[in-house]
């Protein structure tokens, strides 16, 4: 019989020879040790393997069942597929990754902090969400990924099965980087960055599975010459990602061709957070994607009326989860949608839309929020619509022209045909 002590050498070694985790790839010890799992300052440390240096691969891999400590017994009395501490993936709140990115030193010695897109890239620092869990948990979200959908969707494409942990369609454990890194307290900035995804469909060929928007060509600059990056929280002079004065996406992931791996005009994805198909969206023909507006717009700074912005995904979306309706972000160019809003609903669109689109100055807004009349009725031949009597399509208005719910003529993928002003069919987002 072994010695106790030479039973975890052995395990801990046999961990590091083989390297597979999470439906991942083997990756070199340089590209693990620069990832915020593999660092040896601040990495992957569990409390009750507390004999290990952080990084060490023995913190999620146990390769005889049990090492030592109180973490939970394997499944069924056996090691995990992946030789986990913990099953991969059981539901919605129940991963494998939640054991750690939690804020708490319930499994982990350390408590990671993950905070939202609006706190890292935007700025806007009050913002409550802190963690990963939090973010995938309704409430406080109300909209996330659903990672039963992601593991269904993925599974059987690019090299994932269905033992793959569902987190791992947009991260690989192995590179992973914090962004910013070892950073909880702080926003991004030029200097603390780091590049925390890997694209889905680079999975498929495991040795070249890497960081995706840390090299050339991966930039927004790269998707397109035609990015502007929005305000960060309070700023006018200050911009996303990292508070720099760099406007052209230079500076940022390309989040856009990373997000159409997935979302795209041919992939058919069910949610079952909305009972139905996601809607297939073709990009190239989206105001909000890569198509052209067709006529003038009137919106706020750091934009102008100029045609043929390309906006970047995460310029409106969380990548986790929101207490907002489809992964809405808080804040949005500089501003947060409505202080009064707790909760962002389908029939807050307009303190969305308000962010960008200059609203008009009515009297109205003081009681209804913004009002887009302006646009829609009155901007010469670029209107839309005559303007006749409100109540013929707003319910009454008692007093005041009503505004009518954004999203039921601006949605991904939406246009009409009942215009009244050339072009009569419009694309409408």
């Amino acid at each position: 019989m072994w010695p106790r002590h030479m039973i975890k050498k052995c395990a801990v070694r046999l961990v590091t020879f083989f390297f597979i985790t999470l439906g991942a790839s083997p990756l070199g010890a340089g590209t693990y040790l620069d990832s915020a799992h593999g660092n040896t300052s601040y990495g992957v440390s569990r409390s009750s393997t507390s004999g290990y240096t952080k990084g060490n691969c023995g913190h999620c891999h146990e390769m005889h069942a049990s090492i030592d400590g109180s973490e939970p017994a394997p499944v069924g009395g056996s090691p995990s597929r992946f030789t986990l501490f913990y099953t991969n993936h059981t539901s919605q709140t129940d991963n494998f990754c939640f054991k750690c990115h939690e804020n708490t030193i319930t499994v982990a010695a350390t408590a990671i902090m993950n905070r939202s897109y609006s706190f890292r890239a935007g700025g806007w620092t009050d913002d409550t969400l802190n963690d990963i869990l939090e973010a995938f948990s309704n409430p406080p979200s109300i909209s996330s990924h659903n990672l039963g959908d992601i593991r269904t969707f993925t599974t059987g494409r690019w090299g994932y099965t269905a033992d793959s942990n569902p987190c791992c369609a947009c991260h690989n454990p192995h590179a992973v980087q914090g962004d910013p890194a070892n950073s909880s307290g702080a926003a991004k900035s030029s200097g603390t960055r780091g590049y925390p995804i890997s694209r889905p469909s680079q999975h498929a060929t495991l040795a070249t599975w890497g960081l995706w928007g840390d090299g050339a060509g991966e930039k927004m600059s790269d998707y397109t010459a035609s990015y502007q990056a929005p305000y960060r929280f309070g700023s006018t002079t200050t911009y996303e990602p990292d508070g720099s004065a760099t406007i052209n996406g230079s500076n940022l992931t390309d989040y856009n061709n990373f997000c159409i791996d997935c979302h795209n005009a041919t992939n058919t994805i069910y949610s079952t957070n909305l009972v139905r198909n996601l809607k297939t969206i073709d990009w190239d023909n989206e105001k909000h994607g890569k198509g052209n507006a067709e006529t003038a717009i009137t919106v706020d700074a750091p934009y102008s009326s100029t045609m043929g912005y390309v906006l970047s995904c995460t310029d409106c979306h969380e990548p986790h989860g929101s207490p907002n309706a489809f992964l809405i972000r808080k804040e949005v160019n500089g501003g947060t949608l409505e202080a009064t809003i707790s909760t962002f609903s389908t029939t807050n669109w307009k303190y969305l839309c308000a962010r960008c689109h200059q609203e008009d100055t009515s009297p109205c807004s003081t009681t209804r929020g913004p009002v887009f009349e302006y646009i829609h009725h009155n901007s010469g031949t670029d209107r839309a619509y005559t303007q006749v009597s409100c109540g013929g399509c707003h319910s009454s208005g008692g007093g005041c022209p009503p505004t009518m719910t954004c999203s039921n003529c601006h949605f991904h993928g939406s246009s009409r045909t009942d215009c009244d002003y050339a072009p009569t069919t419009r694309r409408t987002f």
